[in-house]
């Protein structure tokens, strides 16, 4: 009895095994590929959003500093405290005419470590509620100029704020991602003292 059944021969089983692994391979690598690509997009992606957040909190407070609802009382309201990695400001907000702790009238912006802290109603003995507005900092600078855009280290000449900022996360193999975003602050009522 003879039979016309035709099978796989050892050899073609072999080359099929062999050009179905070399596929795998490539699929594999490109998708570890994309893989890649994505998560360090969207580590940077997070990384900008925090950064601008953390710049965007911090204009908003420091383009209020020195409001004063009433400029011929004894208090006065402004930059106290100006140097390379921190601010303190106060403002009137709720037009007390005091510094009130609830209104969070008196901010502190300061780069601690890899942490830009805010520090609300900051008190001479170093007081207040400190909290965390951003981590992974790596370097943030405030600079200071005067009415006619010069730099200035003077508390009373201070009408614009320059605000550097860099953060970096970890993104997988890839290392480090890194961004960076400057900024600068009109103070408009340090304008009209």
């Amino acid at each position: 009895m003879k039979s016309d059944k035709k099978g796989f021969t050892l050899i073609e089983l072999m080359i099929a095994i062999a050009i179905f692994g070399i596929l795998s391979v490539a699929v594999i690598r490109v998708y570890t590929g994309f893989t890649r690509a994505y998560t360090t997009q969207e580590v940077a992606a997070g990384v900008q959003q925090s950064l601008r957040a953390a710049i965007d909190i911090m204009v908003h407070d420091i383009w209020l500093a020195g409001l004063d609802t009433n400029p011929s009382d004894s208090v006065a309201f402004g930059i106290t405290d100006a140097t390379s990695n921190r601010i303190r400001f106060t403002s009137d907000r709720d037009g007390s005419m005091t510094l009130d702790a609830s209104q969070f009238e008196e901010i502190t912006y300061e780069w601690t470590g890899n942490t830009l802290d805010q520090i609300l109603y900051e008190t001479i003995g170093g007081g207040g509620t400190r909290q965390s507005l951003v981590n992974n900092v790596t370097a943030l600078t405030f600079t200071y100029f005067d009415q006619n855009n010069n730099p200035t280290a003077t508390l009373n000449a201070i009408r614009s704020v320059g605000i550097r900022m860099t953060i970096q996360e970890v993104a997988g193999r890839e290392g480090l991602v890194a961004r960076s975003l400057s900024t600068r602050v009109r103070c408009r009522n340090l304008d009209l003292k």
